[in-house]
């Protein structure tokens, strides 16, 4: 239990890690043909009014590539400079460029798209001349003027009453940037004592950061009881506006037994809960009748070993 308890954890942090340390560039579009490659790379959320960086690096996978010019058309994106242009670029080797862009205020929210043009000339074996050829395709950007917190809850479905539990969550921003985050949890079923509120100061737009809650109820609960655990709160946007936020998630609570022990996780059959507990008598009972066993075998072993002793003087 201990193994797999350790193994889960560390699952959970690889998660996390993965989620928390989310890169600036978080968007990837790539144009590719036969001898020239450019990758373009965005943050996944833009917000109206702020600059953001578009980078772009072009590879070359033909020789003789030239004249190269790279050009990004929008009507919500103001581009301080919208191409580049390259002379030459040999074969296998890369070019970056940085486009500083700005989402148009009153763009509205939501996807919208970009044009992006690559032109360039090429020399083939049999050509005479460069050969002018053009790539087009769309980038798709996504625009958010307010903060959207998403919470995604993790929690046992099954405590007993008056000992600790955990509450593991991740809140995720889908809009922009949000301020003054604060959570708590509570239930109108039960009362919640322990580490049960958080402040956090700034969620930038496209992180997430995670967090956990060590509750629990009274210790005198009476009877089992299904308890609606919520965990809400509000967060605002760079103006001050908050906004809500809640979720919340179902746990049965009970008494544990004077001689249980284990944790309270189990499953329902039918009416009936089964919960992994193991009695102390069962356990003090199991010992003494493998030790009963035990006697009577080696009681079995002595009794044939002088058996057979016997046959064989006679």
């Amino acid at each position: 239990m201990g193994v797999l308890r350790k193994f889960s954890n560390y699952c959970f942090l690889i998660i996390f890690s993965s989620i928390l340390f989310v890169p600036t560039y978080a968007a990837q579009n790539n144009i590719t043909d036969s001898n020239l490659q450019v990758s373009l790379n965005y943050p996944d959320i833009v917000i109206p009014g702020k600059e953001f960086v578009l980078s772009s690096v072009a590879k070359a996978t033909a020789d003789q590539v030239s004249n190269i010019t790279v050009t990004i058309t929008c009507p919500e994106i103001q581009i301080q400079q919208n191409s580049f242009h390259l002379d030459k670029l040999a074969k296998d080797s890369t070019f970056g460029n940085d486009f500083n862009a700005t989402v148009k205020n009153g763009t509205p929210d939501g996807n919208f798209v970009a044009n992006v043009e690559v032109d360039y000339f090429v020399k083939g074996f049999f050509d005479s001349q460069p050969v002018k050829h053009v790539v087009t395709q769309t980038v798709q950007f996504f625009t958010a003027s307010k903060p959207f917190l998403a919470l995604n809850l993790q929690a046992p479905s099954d405590v007993f009453a008056g000992e600790p539990f955990s509450i593991k969550g991740i809140i995720t921003n889908q809009g922009s940037n949000a301020h003054n985050i604060e959570l708590s949890a509570f239930s109108s079923e039960v009362q919640l004592g322990g580490k049960k509120s958080l402040d956090i100061t700034d969620l930038d737009a496209g992180k997430s950061i995670d967090f956990e809650f060590v509750v629990q109820t009274q210790k005198e609960l009476g009877d089992p009881v299904q308890v609606t655990v919520h965990v809400n709160g509000t967060y605002s946007d760079d103006v001050g506006k908050t906004y809500p936020i809640d979720n919340s998630f179902s746990v049965f609570a009970r008494q544990r037994g004077m001689l249980e022990i284990g944790d309270a996780n189990g499953i329902w059959v039918g009416q009936f809960f089964i919960a992994p507990v193991v009695g102390v008598g069962s356990i003090v009972s199991g010992v003494i009748g493998f030790m009963i066993f035990l006697w009577h075998y080696k009681n079995k072993k002595k009794q044939k070993q002088k058996r057979t002793r016997k046959a064989s003087r006679g």
